[in-house]
């Protein structure tokens, strides 16, 4: 187990980031993302930390816009329709979160990579280690 200059294991660092987004913490994981890329400069590290930060930024944005959409529940009818099909959906995708968080903390205590679909690519594109391929025709 790799540990940083406080004696913490690195691994850590990575489950908070998990943890923070699972209960919705975006700001938590934004400032322990700071932590991270500022004091450990480890690449891994950041990696696993930025995963979780782009998790709990998925989870704001959809509570977000079904914050945003909620005024139409009014409508006497249709808004009850509305509201169950969103609440659906709000339902689906929390449960995918719920998922993905669980399986990022269990991969990262295990010192692996979290490789979560989604939130990986948006990762690699903020390091720059997703390349852009053009094709041309010949």
């Amino acid at each position: 187990m790799r540990k940083d200059n406080f004696g913490i294991c690195l691994n850590f660092y990575a489950v908070l980031g998990f943890v923070l987004a699972l209960l919705g913490h975006t700001t938590l994981a934004l400032l322990l993302l700071g932590f991270v890329i500022v004091v450990h400069k480890d690449q891994w590290l950041t990696m696993q930390v930025m995963q979780a930060f782009f998790l709990s930024i998925i989870s704001g944005v959809v509570s977000t816009l079904i914050g945003i959409i909620s005024p139409i529940y009014a409508i006497p009818i249709l808004g009850a329709l509305i509201s169950g099909f969103f609440g659906i959906v709000t339902s689906v995708i929390s449960l995918i979160i719920l998922v993905m968080a669980i399986m990022g903390i269990a991969k990262t205590a295990k010192e692996q990579d979290a490789d979560l679909p989604l939130v990986k690519g948006f990762a690699q594109k903020a390091f720059g280690l997703v390349k852009n391929v053009t094709y041309t025709q010949d």
